[in-house]
């Protein structure tokens, strides 16, 4: 399925840069295909723009400023309000712009620290998460970065926990161990969850990060995957911490996708430092990143195109419940043109 090809997908919110990025001033970014500007107004509210200039097709974030709560075109001068209303022109400081004058705007606000757009009427709700508003757990940002894959490819592999003993063998996988758990799998109306228990190794580095000085330990875990691209990892140990990981697999093109990640814990900087936690977790981001940016980037949602196991089912009932999206809207799967020679 191609993301940029799929309107529905525009129906929903996505996590974009961090708020405090635009702090500095305007920034440029590209969410399924569409070329943005992200800016702050007079009162301090994010504003997503089309990121180009009506009068000559200038990229509004290319040496754009902020004035008077208003974006001004580098290029020109050219001012634009949080609707997209074209404000002021100072060549002709008393001409009152045409009202068709102006750039599209898109639905935009702030949670979790970053920066929401949503290119269309929203379909759904940002995805609530109670443990980012509980006193009890502190938010550790681990990365926000561009991986060039396809966004659903990232969602999937969160579902997929067959692939920890190899994958992650450098970090708690152990590849003499293949894991195979039982796994009690659930449909949400809006995503899929997955319950087990699953045994991990436990390097040096985790043994402090979780006050388990054992080589092995187990997770029991709670997986969900939030329709499109949000996905929540919640593990407790045997010692009662919670690790809760939450991911964002924002489709930037068809081919890559903006990969936003922080962890929320129970406990405090005295008990684990926050670089330790973090550091690990993106390593063992860089390895999902190692082998999904191998992978084809035109993930099917037919089934019959890719062959499956047991634990495959997260995924499989991902792609179902994509394909049923897309069913329920009238649209039909939009795939990439092989050309065969």
């Amino acid at each position: 399925m191609l993301a940029t090809k799929q309107p529905i997908l525009r129906r929903f919110w996505y996590p974009t840069v961090s708020i405090q990025e635009l702090v500095s001033g305007p920034q440029p970014f590209e969410l399924l295909g569409q070329k943005l500007v992200l800016w702050l107004n007079e009162a301090g509210k994010p504003v997503a723009l089309a990121d180009r200039c009506p009068h000559r097709s200038v990229p509004l974030s290319n040496d754009g400023a902020v004035v008077d709560g208003t974006i001004r075109c580098g290029y020109h001068g050219w001012r634009f309000n949080s609707e997209g209303a074209c404000t002021y022109i100072p060549q002709s400081p008393d001409l009152t712009p045409s009202k068709r004058c102006r750039v599209e705007s898109y639905h935009c606000t702030e949670r979790y620290g970053y920066v929401w757009v949503c290119l269309d009427e929203p379909l759904a709700d940002i995805p609530h998460i109670p443990e980012a508003f509980d006193s009890t757990y502190r938010l550790i940002p681990e990365y926000a970065e561009i991986w060039q894959c396809n966004a659903f490819r990232v969602t999937e592999n969160a579902l997929d926990v067959s692939h920890i003993s190899f994958v992650h063998r450098k970090t708690f996988g152990d590849d003499q161990a293949p894991v195979a758990p039982m796994l009690q799998v659930n449909q949400l109306e809006n995503g899929v969850e997955l319950q087990g228990r699953v045994p991990v190794a436990n390097d040096e580095l985790q043994q402090k990060n979780l006050r388990i000085p054992d080589e092995k330990t187990l997770r029991i875990i709670n997986i969900k995957w939030l329709m499109p691209c949000t996905f929540l990892l919640h593990f407790t140990y045997p010692n009662g911490l919670i690790h809760l990981i939450v991911g964002f697999a924002t489709p930037v093109t068809d081919q890559s996708c903006y990969r936003i990640q922080f962890c929320l814990r129970n406990d405090t900087e005295a008990d684990a430092p926050t670089e330790d936690v973090a550091a690990f977790d993106r390593s063992v981001g860089k390895e999902d990143r190692q082998m999904l940016e191998s992978t084809d980037y035109d993930l099917p949602l037919n089934l019959r195109e890719e062959h499956h196991m047991l634990l495959d089912k997260p995924g499989i009932m991902m792609r179902r419940q994509l394909a049923q999206l897309l069913k329920k809207h009238g649209e039909v799967e939009q795939r990439r043109e092989i050309v065969y020679r």
